[in-house]
């Protein structure tokens, strides 16, 4: 759970609407707030499933599947998205799965489905049979499978959307649409995924109307009409289409150029040598096959089927509505609906916020004491966990929740990615940091997408001394994240590690080696202003270590002449004036050096 933070990070895919004869389509929408700002909220309130209606639960590698289609549907879905996770992820880095499981909500009739589309779209009666969701903490994605048929490619579409979108890089529409409708028409295959087929409906939509012209295409956004037409759709595939026909090995850089800024022109030339006129000409005639083949492991499911309670489906979809700003009170009717139906509903009471009454009524449940735990330490977990500094009152809630940890550790079927991170992070707040580092670096092994876990660890290497495994940790972690906030968070722990150090060494009267810490802090600094303040500060430490020097000079000095070695002394004082600059010293041993000339003569 994440704490007091209701929000999307603006990352819906697209829905795909998939019929026989006539495709429709919606393009990615901002969940919960419409292109002008204003909240997105539900003109009514959303039907509950109907009472004698069956649910069940499929878990799988990477998906989390509630459905209330029947068990063989609900497989095959799983199926096929394990199966093309394991073919697209070994296709490209571009393709990344998500640290958490991707929930699927699987809806057996359309006018329960119905009410969520209009709700995330922003139409009534949209004709949208797939969403991908993605949200902080996970993804979400909703089927319609009152019209699924053999062939239907509406999983699959939504499943490429969930692989792209693990960053703060946005595909342009076009392509990502593109890409999408490209491998959402895979024949899967014993030990292989086969894409690259035609689509039919596509091809004939494409030969029988005008395209929209390019410019057009690539500047359609999700407020744009055109975006919604079949048309687009069509499009777009036909140029994804075209561009993995010639070199599908250049199209993830092409892509990249295209996330930096570089215009549809320039990046065609760079990486295939074509122009705006080849592509067009390419989607005006496009209709063959080029069929790639993506060799993949068996996929098998691990779990059976787990038929749902009505309290268990209603905190599901309650659950899903607490991520969407504007549908507080659909997921308060809806947790409140759990509750009803049973009063101890351990999940339901857990995400109202009665924590303790949660763990009393299912104290075998190891997801609740998790999120317990999360919520007692507050920002050190999720989002925020790069500006969190520990403050004394943190400790008793960190311990407490380092026993919540360490108990839902010794259960069955516990998080244990999510359960070491934790354990790890709530040493956060300890003077001993090393207790926390061997949990941080498992969390790490198991989930190495959680960058508050990577974070929480590269500042305990620092703050510890163990500056070559926080090196290796800041090159696999940081050093290429495509978030510019992750590279600065870890870039600032740097800065504070090593900030804390020098004034260690500067206590200690190090100077010098606090100065040498200083300046290799500046040296790493791109801000032109902040790395002018660091040089600053180590000329002067340089300058303390040297009056201090100098002093110890002139203590010298002093102490040979007490002892009648005056020429000794003189000496001493001669090398201190060649090279002093504090006028303090120079006076003092000027003065010095006067008097013990007097006592040569």
């Amino acid at each position: 759970m994440h704490h007091a933070v209701n929000r999307f990070l603006l990352s819906l895919a697209l829905a795909l609407v998939a019929f026989p004869l006539a495709a429709q389509y919606v393009p990615p929408v901002p969940i919960g707030v419409r292109g002008d700002g204003t909240v997105r909220k539900p003109k009514a309130p959303i039907p509950f499933p109907a009472e004698d209606e069956s649910w069940i639960r499929v878990r799988s590698t990477y998906f989390d599947i509630v459905s209330s289609a029947d068990e063989g549907k609900t497989r095959g879905i799983a199926e096929e998205l394990e199966k093309l996770t394991a073919a697209l992820t070994q296709t490209n880095p571009r393709f990344s799965r998500s640290p958490v499981p991707t929930r699927i909500f699987v809806f057996e009739k359309r006018k329960e489905s119905q009410p969520y589309f209009d709700l995330l779209v922003g139409r009534e009666k949209t004709p949208v049979t797939g969403l991908f969701i993605r949200h902080e903490g996970g993804g979400t994605m909703i089927i319609d499978s009152e019209r699924r048929w053999k062939g239907d490619r509406t999983p699959l579409h939504e499943l490429v959307h969930d692989l792209l979108r693990h960053s703060d890089l946005v595909p342009p529409m076009w392509f990502e649409e593109g890409l999408a409708e490209y491998f959402s028409n895979t024949l899967q295959l014993p030990g292989e995924v086969r894409a690259g087929k035609r689509i039919d409906e596509h091809v004939r939509l494409l030969k029988g109307r005008v395209p929209i012209p390019l410019d057009e295409l690539f500047g359609l956004t999700i407020e744009s009409a055109a975006a919604t037409t079949p048309q687009f759709y069509a499009q777009s595939w036909a140029a994804v289409h075209w561009l993995m026909d010639l070199d599908r090995t250049r199209i993830y850089d092409f892509l990249a150029d295209l996330e930096r800024g570089t215009s549809v022109s320039d990046a065609l030339q760079r990486n295939y040598h074509r122009t705006l006129k080849d592509l067009d000409y390419a989607i005006r005639n496009s209709g063959h096959d080029e069929v790639v083949r993506i060799p993949v492991p068996p996929v098998e499911l691990k779990t059976d089927a787990a038929e749902l309670t009505r309290a268990d489906i209603l905190f599901e979809l309650g659950r899903f509505l607490s991520h969407i700003s504007g549908a507080e009170t659909e997921r308060d009717r809806h947790y409140q609906g759990a509750l009803q139906a049973d009063p101890n509903h351990a999940r339901t009471l857990a995400a109202t916020g009665n924590f303790e009454r949660a763990a009393a009524a299912d104290p075998r449940n190891p997801e609740i004491l998790l999120d317990y735990a999360e919520t007692l330490m507050t920002t050190a977990v999720g989002s925020f966990a790069q500006v969190f500094e520990p403050e004394p009152e943190d400790e008793p809630t960190f311990r407490k929740a380092r026993s919540l940890v360490e108990r839902a550790l010794t259960l069955p079927a516990v998080e244990e990615g999510r359960a070491r991170g934790l354990l790890g992070t709530t040493y956060t707040v300890e003077t001993d940091l090393s207790p926390g580092i061997p949990h941080l670096e498992r969390a790490n092994e198991l989930l190495p997408g959680r960058v508050d876990f990577a974070l929480h660890l590269y500042s305990m290497y620092l703050q510890t001394g163990q500056r070559a495994k926080a090196d290796a940790l800041y090159e696999r972690a940081f050093a290429r994240a495509r978030e510019k906030q992750v590279i600065f968070a870890a870039k600032n722990a740097l800065l504070r590690s090593e900030a804390q150090r020098a004034n260690a060494l500067a206590r200690t009267g190090k100077y010098d080696e606090a100065a040498a810490v200083v300046r290799a802090l500046a040296t790493e600094t791109p801000d032109s202003m902040a790395r002018g303040e660091l040089e600053r500060q180590a000329e002067q430490l340089e300058a303390i270590g040297a009056v201090n020097l100098h002093i110890a000079q002139y203590n010298q000095a002093v102490s040979l002449s007490n002892t009648g070695k005056t020429r000794e002394a003189i000496k001493v004082l001669d090398e201190l004036l060649a090279v002093a600059k504090d006028q303090l010293v120079i006076r003092d041993a000027t003065k010095l050096r006067k008097e013990l000339l007097k006592r040569a003569k």
